[in-house]
């Protein structure tokens, strides 16, 4: 039992090249009630590479045997692939896995030993057309989108990571290239207001928590001025409050001077 690969000949071209272009697209649309915000995104320019060569081959696995003294075959057509199709695709998507699997029945063998006979002889096969391939402009142009498509991917994750989700496509295209300055700008305001919010809270609440855990309302934590901290204690404190003045005077971080008046609250309760 072997496989047997046979040439034959398309009658059509095979109409499918590659789009010679990716071509930016503009789409506008909003809710109602809310201002049109603009997206871009791409698509395949309609005109392709050529692909003239319309040789196709026939692959097939063949059976010879003796029966009364006669010399008789079998043959089990596996499918017909064109030039091209070995470019876009694996012998494995043309036929049907049930179909497959009555001929494998009637052969006699399992479907690993089918593919080592079919992959010995189609290989060399594949591996000349795969080179003669990577000659042609259309290759050239195939791994240039493809490079494209690839950054694009990679730049708008790091962006939307960054920024938001669904936030790149309002602003750059599918290049790289800024097509909405004013929708970017907006996008970065936004960034800085919810940071700016998300630190107004985490300080607020600090203060809420301070103020329950040091007395202010009603708590007795921390109001008494003796402290029991150890000589090795203070001076640990001492080195935190050194710290603490640098970076919370109002020079310093440019604030109404609370952050200095809770540090020296602090100070005090500590014993220091």
């Amino acid at each position: 039992m072997f496989c047997v690969i046979q040439k034959v000949q398309k009658k059509k071209p095979d109409p499918y090249g590659t789009h010679k272009e990716i071509i930016v697209t503009e789409t506008t649309f909003g809710f109602v009630g809310e201002e049109p915000k603009k997206s871009y995104g791409y698509t395949y320019s309609d005109e392709r590479f050529e692909r003239p060569i319309l040789d196709a081959y026939k692959i097939s696995i063949h059976h010879s045997y003796r029966e009364n003294g006669k010399v008789k075959k079998k043959q089990w057509v596996i499918c017909t692939m064109g030039y091209y199709d070995f470019i876009d695709s694996w012998y494995g998507d043309r036929y049907v896995s049930r179909v497959l699997e009555g001929k494998l029945n009637e052969m006699g063998i399992d479907e690993d030993t089918f593919h080592e006979m079919i992959n010995a002889k189609l290989g060399p096969l594949v591996e000349q057309i795969e080179l003669e391939f990577q000659q042609t402009e259309e290759y050239k142009v195939k791994k240039k989108h493809d490079a494209i498509l690839e950054t694009h991917r990679k730049v708008q994750k790091a962006f939307e990571d960054l920024y938001g989700e669904d936030t790149y496509r309002h602003c750059y295209d599918v290049f790289g290239e800024l097509r909405n300055p004013e929708y970017l700008e907006k996008v970065i305001a936004d960034k800085k207001a919810r940071e700016e919010y998300a630190k107004r809270s985490y300080e607020e609440s600090f203060k809420r928590n301070y103020n329950n855990y040091s007395g202010e309302n009603g708590s007795s934590y921390l109001s008494n001025e003796s402290s029991n901290y150890n000589d090795d204690e203070k001076k640990i404190l001492h080195e935190l409050y050194r710290l603490g003045s640098k970076k919370f005077h109002p020079d310093a971080c440019g604030d109404d001077g609370s952050k200095m008046k809770f540090l020296t609250k602090l100070k005090k309760q500590w014993g220091l």
